[in-house]
Order: structure tokens, then C-alpha cells, then sequence
């Protein structure tokens, strides 16, 4: 299926097989074609069709040999399709690139409490980046975490980082947000 793939010219015709080769299973060839192929849109489809199919070590193998941002933010995303939560949380540590750490904080937000929750409290106490702490608290937000953002809201110093905080509590509609609010009007 894959010489078809290389000989033929048409894009429709490509995404069709690359739709085939996740159907059936062939993360061999998809791994092949998310190297190889030269149109952007169809590599990032090429690296979805893995995700979609479960392919978590072939996406892991293409995120370290791969240079280029818009794939590598393209696995991230096929990750958070296969629900692999702990490989996310990897690169996010592990990533250099603040984008794309941030990129990989807001998947895991998307990601639900229990599965990452803590970890996004985690990131944010240790990181520094804007971006990256920002994404930690749209993807508690996301999450509803009230209890998480009034914790990070007590410890926060910095008075533009805690406002944005509290803005996000303050539309949460939710008890220990809202008590927080409170305590804070109340002060």
C-alpha cells in the first residue's frame, strides 16, 4: 500500500490510504510516511493516523529524532488522542521548547483531574515560563480543579499571576472558589 502511496500525486488519495494503513493496524508504514513525506499537512496527518491507532512508541520515536516544531507539536497531539497521559507528561518535562511544553500542559488539561491534575500543580510550582505556568492554570480551569487554583492562588506572589487566578475562579462557580473569593473580599 505504501508504493501506491509514493507513486500517487493525488492528496485524497493519500489521506485515504493513510486512513487504510491506521484501520489496519500498519504503524510501520504510517511511522514511514510521518519521516518521510514532504507535504506538511499530510506528515501531520500521517503522525495523527498513529495516535489514532495507539502507536505511542512510534510517536515517541518520531518526537526525539524530529526537528521540526509543527510535528513535533503534531505527536503531542496525537498522544493526547491515544490518551497516553504519562508520555505527555514526559515531554513536558523533558521538552526544551516552551511552546511546546505549554502545547503538552494544555493537552494534559484536557486530560481530566484525576488523570493529571497533580501534575499540573506540580509544573506549575516548578516552572518558571509564563507560558507553561499559564497553560498548568487554563488546564486546571479546564479540569474545574477549584481546589487546585485556591491552593496555587494562596501560594502566589505575584500579584498579575494570582489576579489571573482568581479570574478564573471567580467564573468557576464552585464552593471552594467561591469561599476563597469571599475570603479574599473579606480581607
Amino acid at each position: 500500500m505504501v508504493g501506491t502511496y509514493r507513486a500517487s500525486n493525488s492528496a485524497e488519495l493519500k489521506r485515504r490510504i493513510l486512513n487504510s494503513l491506521m484501520v489496519s493496524g500498519d504503524r510501520a508504514d504510517l511511522l514511514a510516511v510521518a519521516k518521510s513525506e514532504t507535504d506538511p499537512a499530510l506528515r501531520r496527518h500521517a503522525v495523527n493516523q498513529l495516535g489514532v491507532s495507539g502507536g505511542v512508541d512510534e510517536l515517541m520515536q518520531l518526537y526525539a529524532a524530529e526537528s521540526d516544531a509543527a510535528v513535533k507539536r503534531a505527536v503531542i497531539d496525537g498522544l493526547f488522542v491515544s490518551g497516553h497521559s504519562e508520555r505527555l507528561m514526559d515531554l513536558a518535562k523533558a521538552e526544551r521548547d516552551s511552546g511546546l511544553r505549554a502545547h503538552a500542559i494544555q493537552q494534559l488539561g484536557l486530560m481530566g483531574r484525576e488523570r493529571t491534575g497533580d501534575y499540573l500543580v506540580s509544573i506549575y510550582a516548578k516552572d518558571s515560563d509564563a507560558a507553561v505556568r499559564r497553560s498548568a492554570i487554563n488546564g486546571l480551569f479546564i479540569q474545574g480543579n477549584a481546589r487546585a487554583l485556591v491552593e496555587l492562588a494562596k501560594k502566589e506572589t505575584d500579584p498579575a499571576r494570582k489576579r489571573e487566578i482568581v479570574q478564573k475562579l471567580s467564573i468557576m462557580n464552585s464552593k471552594e472558589g467561591n469561599d476563597y473569593l469571599m475570603d479574599l473580599l473579606n480581607k
